[in-house]
This record gives structure tokens, C-alpha cells and sequence, in this order.
């Protein structure tokens, strides 16, 4: 078998223009209709582009790059939302937005280019800003701790600038009044870590630290390790502790309180850019998507430590790809405290039921639940031993059958009693909860999932048969934690000599033809196309992303690294260092149209128009035909 490489052919490329564009998108909306998909990019604001005047070493979604040139080019390739990573400020020394210190916003995420203009009233020196981005030393990926030690000059800079901005200070007394009670826990926390010399100068001294290095100074910033008051400050045992945590937290609010101001002066400004950004949305009709981690942020576990199982976390079980489960530290509601006896809310059922209707509120394309499992029938393991076993580990309600054992209908309770009412509130629907349902979905969650009808996720890399997602499912080729697609193409093709992959490649080859082909081609021509997948990498990619399109499955979904075929693996699950860390270059549209020319990333109007001749649509619709076919060879020029 010859098997071709990928973007082997030398490529000259264009994007289309002018007339060509208004073609190539509508006619990418109009397949798109006729198939009934829709179809979404996912993105970190860590990965999105910047031009290179204004390339600070990381990106985000509400720069001027992304509202100039993502937004439209996202927009003309028929993208209607953009998933974006869990928004929560992340704890000091973790680069994963999926472990959230508290409930506040990543300051990485505030555009400083903008703070440098007239816009924000040039709070922030053109001098310090230039400095940022000529100094950058990463210009197509993230350098965390140069961004850590950067963004904080660059913001306190800001602040002590803003002092003398009466606009900007009356605009944070108003914040302060109608939002500081939600962020003064999280203020208090990081002041906290601060002082005990957990905040940014010690990375200054750890350039490049290894990962026992950062899980050293992960350790330094956990407050159950804490002394004195600190540790219960909110959370106080006694009458003695109670006075003593009072006369501490007034301390700490007076003695610090610029400190403090400092803290809701950088949220004030991701504040006011979420608004605008929700103006840009509307605008482009491309909707923010959110992310909703499983873990419960930092601070809420110190300040509510009464409403959390002692000594338990949540994690995963030993499986194929853990043979010894996933530790991941993160506490979990007591049962108890979510719901009270009568089925109202508990303290801790309020406290989640907050936490989504804020996500909804500032994501009106929705928000996918990571790890919907935790939230059906969670896996809980005792943090006093380094070992899972059958008798300290296993599913809280359907394992373990003591008082935390539930009726059947009582699974769904968190989703039809909280998520649900939550995403309601905000006039969204069930079909804008994607429920990741990766992993073990054990009996209870398969039952509540095809009950409640919600979106869980076909992923065609773990060879999920496409053919048989649910209509509601989300699809998709990779997410943030599998090899990019490219990756997982070259391992796919190399079996030589391992009779298991071979017959993998065989099985997933031989599914894949079936469910692209054209309708009604002869048995011979349907040969000739699975050999073309079997011997050519680039119809392998193709055929792989119209199986997206070909499927029952409503909406589509991305990652970016597969959409500009970057090759590059996101994120190593069970590493720490070189992960969140890709970016799109300042030439992400060029770089697109060659990687499509060479195949390595997905021709859409290519795409749709087999999918259209796979359903057998093609002949009712030949003007349309005719345009992707157009649009698809400008896309292939070479």
C-alpha cells in the first residue's frame, strides 16, 4: 500500500475575493442550511492572533486583531460561534483554565493595546506597551511566565495612571458598589497568596521551571495548607474564631485596600470588554460559547469549606488511557448541601445555581459543561490515600450505597433543577448545553443523557461511528486534549507491522467510505473512493471532515489546531509543561488557505459539497453545486 504524505505539493495560494468571497460564503451558509448544520470554532483568547504591533506574547478575543480580522474571517467561512476556555482567573503558578482560583475573570484576557489608546485614555504608556511586544520572546506561542511578570507591571501601570482619570475612577466606584461583594472573597485570597510570597516575583525567578518545580509552588499557594485564621477566615469554627477572623479581615480590607481596589480595577476592565464584546457578537451573529469546568474554583472551597466532602476529590477511574485513574484534586459538594430534603436548594445547590446563571448570562451561545458525568454520578476518591481501591474510590451514588444513594430520577437534578433553569433564564434552550460525556459514562448518565435529549459529543477521533450520533450530539474530529488531527493521521497510518492498528486503519477506513461516499456512485466507483482514502492522506483528512457534515448530528465543531492544521498538540492530559501554549500567527488567514491548498486542513466548500452529494441533494440544487465547486477550486489552487 503507497501511502502519500501530507502537503507534499508546493501550493501558491489566494483568498477569494471580492464577488468570489460574497460567493464562497453564501454558498457555504446556504449547504449549510440544507444539510441543517451549523458550526462552531473552538479558540482560547490564549490562541487567538495579534498583529505584530500589537503582539504582547498572548491573545485574546477582545483585542483589536480579533474584532478586525478574526471575527470577519470566521464570519466568511460560516462559523456562527466561538467556544471559547473556561474564563476564570486562573491560580497563580497553573497555566490550565480548567483549574479556576476563583469566580473572577483572567486578567490575561484585557486587551492592553487598548488600555494604550485613546479608548481607555492611554492609562498605559505607549512606551511600557511597545516595550511588552518588542521584548516578546515568544511571537506564535505563549510564554506564561513572561506574560505573568509583564501583565502585572503593565496593569498596575494602568491603575496608578487611571488614579488621575476621573471617567475611569467613577466607572470602578460604581463597580466596586454594584459588583465588589462578588469579587472581594477572590481579592482577599490572592492578597493572601501574596503575602505569604506566592504571587508573581517568585515566578520572575523560575524562567523555565520544570513540572516538580511548578508542583512545588503549587503546594506553597493551597490554603489548606494555611496557617492561623487565614486558613478559616470565612469560614470560622467557633465564637473565638468568628471575633478573630472579623478583626482579621478588617485588617486585611484596611491595611491593603489599594491592593484590593487594584483587584477589582482589573475586573472591572474584563467587565466592561465582555460587554463589548457581546456588541460584536451581535453584530457578526457569531456567538461566544462558555466553558464550564468541573472543578469548583479555590476560593470557593476556602470560604464554604462546611459544604464540601472532607478529605474526598473528583477525579476518574483506572481505564485505558489511566490505568491508575485521574487524581484531580478537586473538591465536591457535599450531597447534603446541594439539595435539602424537600428538593429546594441547599447552600451549595444556590452557589452552583449562581455560578451557571452567570455563565449563561455573559454567553449567549451557550455553555458546555465539562464533564457532565461529575454533575450525574461523580467519581469520588479519598485524598488520604496515594492508591484508588473498590473501597476508598468509586461512583458516589451508583457505587457507594450508603446515604448518598439516589432514586433513578434523581440523577438529573443538578441539570433539570439548576442548568437547565439557568440557561432559561437567559432565553437559551437545551440545544445551548453541549454536555462533554467523554470517558465513562456509566449507566445512570447514559439513562439522564437520553432522557433529557441533551447534546453529549460524537468524537470521530476515538472512533465514535459517526453514522450514529444522536441528531442533538455535537461533532467533532479533536478537542483541546487529543493529538491534533494531523498527528493522529500520521499514527493512524503507521501499522506497519502491528496487525491491531493495521486492522483499526482497515475498520476506520472502510466506515469512513461508506459514510461519505457520493449517493448511487457503482460498487466499483465506491472502490476506487476507499482506496483513495486508504493510499492518500490528504482524501483521508477530507473524507474525515465531511463525516462531520454527513452525519445526523446538528452541530459541527472545530479546534483550531485541526482547522488551520497546525500539526501541534494543545494540551498533554497528565503534563504540565508546553500545554495551553499555540497560538495563530499574525498571518492566520494566509496561513489557512495554504494549509487547505495542501491539504493538511479542511477545503469547507469541498467538504459541503460532498456531504450535499452524499445526502443526495446535489441534483436538486445545481446553482449551489456549481458555486461550492468554484469556491473549492480557488481554495485548492496551486
Amino acid at each position: 500500500m503507497r501511502i502519500m504524505e501530507i502537503g507534499t505539493t508546493p501550493a501558491f495560494t489566494r483568498k477569494p475575493a471580492g464577488k468570489e468571497m460574497q460567493i464562497y460564503t453564501s454558498s457555504l451558509n446556504k449547504g449549510l442550511e440544507l444539510l441543517g448544520k451549523r458550526m462552531d470554532i473552538i479558540i482560547h483568547n490564549a490562541s487567538a492572533p495579534s498583529v505584530k504591533s500589537e503582539n504582547t506574547g498572548i491573545g485574546s478575543l477582545f483585542s483589536r486583531t480579533a474584532a478586525a480580522k478574526l471575527f470577519p474571517f470566521l464570519k466568511n467561512h460560516a462559523f456562527s460561534g466561538i467556544q471559547q476556555e473556561p474564563n476564570g482567573l486562573r491560580q497563580v503558578f497553573d497555566n490550565s483554565p480548567y483549574a479556576p482560583e476563583s469566580n473572577a475573570r483572567n486578567i490575561f484576557m484585557i486587551p492592553l493595546e487598548k488600555l494604550a489608546s485613546d479608548e481607555y485614555g492611554n492609562i498605559l504608556s505607549k512606551e511600557t506597551f511597545n516595550k511588552i511586544v518588542s521584548e516578546n520572546p515568544s511571537k506564535d506561542e505563549v510564554n506564561y511566565p513572561y506574560i505573568r511578570r509583564n501583565y502585572e507591571k503593565a496593569l498596575r501601570e494602568a491603575y496608578q495612571n487611571a488614579q488621575n482619570n476621573p471617567k475611569i475612577m467613577s466607572e470602578l466606584a460604581e463597580f466596586k458598589l454594584t459588583e465588589g461583594r462578588n469579587y472581594e472573597q477572590g481579592a482577599v485570597f490572592r492578597l493572601l497568596n501574596k503575602l505569604r510570597g506566592n504571587d508573581n516575583g517568585v515566578w520572575e525567578n523560575a524562567e523555565n521551571p520544570g513540572e516538580s518545580e511548578i508542583l512545588n509552588l503549587r503546594k506553597t499557594a493551597d490554603w489548606q495548607k494555611w496557617k492561623g485564621i487565614d486558613k478559616n477566615l470565612y469560614s470560622p469554627r467557633n465564637a473565638s474564631e468568628t471575633k478573630e477572623a472579623k478583626a482579621r479581615l478588617e485588617e486585611l480590607k484596611t491595611r491593603y485596600s489599594d491592593e484590593i481596589d487594584f483587584y477589582m480595577f482589573e475586573q472591572m476592565l474584563i467587565n466592561k470588554e465582555i460587554q463589548k464584546s457581546a456588541e460584536l457578537s451581535r453584530e457578526t451573529g457569531i456567538k461566544i460559547i462558555g466553558d464550564s469546568p468541573v472543578a469548583s474554583p479555590a476560593v470557593e472551597e476556602w470560604v464554604n469549606q462546611d459544604l464540601f466532602l472532607k478529605d474526598s476529590a473528583i477525579g476518574c477511574p483506572p481505564d485505558y488511557f489511566s490505568p491508575k485513574g485521574q487524581r484531580w484534586g478537586f473538591k465536591y459538594y457535599n450531597p447534603k448541601e446541594i439539595f435539602n430534603p424537600d428538593g429546594s436548594l441547599g447552600r451549595a445547590g444556590e452557589a452552583l445555581k449562581k455560578r451557571y446563571e452567570e455563565y449563561f448570562a455573559s454567553c449567549p451561545g451557550g455553555v458546555r459543561i465539562d464533564h457532565v458525568i461529575g454533575l450525574i454520578d461523580p467519581f469520588i476518591y479519598s485524598t488520604k490515600s496515594q492508591n484508588m481501591t473498590a473501597s476508598n474510590s468509586g461512583r458516589i451514588y451508583s457505587v457507594f450505597t450508603g446515604e448518598f444513594k439516589k432514586k433513578n430520577k434523581e440523577y438529573e437534578n443538578i441539570l433539570t433543577k439548576i442548568i437547565i433553569p439557568a440557561a432559561e433564564k437567559y432565553g437559551l434552550d437545551k440545544s445551548a448545553i453541549i454536555c462533554e460525556d467523554l470517558g465513562d459514562r456509566n449507566i445512570p448518565t447514559q439513562r439522564v443523557m437520553k432522557k433529557l435529549k441533551l447534546s453529549g459529543i460524537t468524537m470521530t477521533q476515538f472512533d465514535h461511528n459517526s453514522a450514529k450520533a444522536p441528531e442533538q450530539n455535537t461533532i467533532m474530529i479533536g478537542s483541546h486534549d487529543n493529538p491534533s488531527f494531523l498527528e493522529f493521521i500520521e499514527d493512524l497510518f503507521n501499522f506497519t507491522g502491528n496487525k491491531d492498528k493495521k486492522a483499526r486503519f482497515m475498520r476506520k477506513t472502510r466506515r469512513l467510505a461508506d459514510d461519505t461516499a457520493p449517493k448511487d456512485i457503482s460498487l466499483e466507483e465506491k472502490k476506487k473512493y476507499l482506496n483513495e482514502i486508504r493510499n492518500d492522506k490528504t482524501k483521508f483528512l477530507a473524507a474525515s471532515f465531511t463525516e462531520l457534515f454527513t452525519s445526523p448530528a446538528r452541530r459541527i465543531q472545530i479546534f483550531f489546531s485541526d482547522f488551520w492544521g497546525t500539526g501541534k498538540t494543545y494540551n498533554r492530559p497528565g503534563t504540565i509543561n508546553g500545554n495551553w501554549a499555540t497560538r495563530l500567527g499574525e498571518d492566520f488567514e494566509a496561513d489557512y488557505y495554504k494549509a487547505a491548498a495542501e491539504g493538511k486542513a479542511p477545503n469547507l466548500p469541498e467538504v459541503i459539497a460532498a456531504a450535499l452529494r452524499n445526502r443526495g441533494l446535489d441534483k436538486e440544487n445545481p446553482k449551489l453545486m456549481k458555486e461550492l465547486d468554484e469556491s473549492a477550486k480557488i481554495i485548492a489552487e496551486a
